[in-house]
């Protein structure tokens, strides 16, 4: 049987088939080595399964290839998180503060960069980190009058020890 077409991969996976989408990425990622969607599709196969240590070598393959940018936010959160994952969280710190220099206003890189800096023996950076999430993400009146202090309190974290 010859391999489904990315659409019709991708369409599995939307339609949450999830291990029909697994069977079906595989066999595109092996058929189009060089495809960066299909690499990408694998990977997140294998993520939705469980099988986070298989996933990590597709998306070591897209990161290799280069990701689009219409990819960008998702693959970098999902790679960052797998890494991380599996043991690689100095990488998933490289991999998520690069993402954060260049697209700074999207919250799930902090959040998930915070993550990756505890696992990589970070927690003063992690809690910063997370703290820094939070006050951006809350509407202005969600820590009433903490929020000055709150920010005092992550400056201190970031500040040398």
């Amino acid at each position: 049987m010859p391999a489904l077409t990315l659409a019709e991969v991708r369409a599995l996976r939307a339609g949450g088939q999830h291990a029909e989408h697994l069977v079906a990425a595989r066999a595109l990622a092996l058929a189009e080595a060089t495809s960066i969607d299909a690499q990408i599709e694998a990977a997140y196969a294998h993520d939705r399964a469980d099988l986070e240590r298989d996933a990590i070598r597709y998306y070591d393959a897209a990161h290799a290839l280069g990701v689009p940018s219409s990819e960008r936010r998702a693959f970098l959160v999902g790679y960052g998180s797998t890494l991380r994952n599996v043991g690689r969280a100095d990488d998933a710190v490289a991999i998520l503060g690069q993402a954060i220099a260049d697209d700074p206003d999207y919250p799930p890189f902090h959040a998930f960069l915070s993550l990756a800096l505890f696992s990589a023996g970070h927690p003063r950076a992690a809690l910063a980190a997370m703290l820094g999430v939070a006050l951006d993400a809350a509407r202005p009146e969600a820590f009433d009058r903490y929020a000055r202090a709150l920010t005092d309190y992550q400056r201190e974290l970031l500040a040398d020890p």
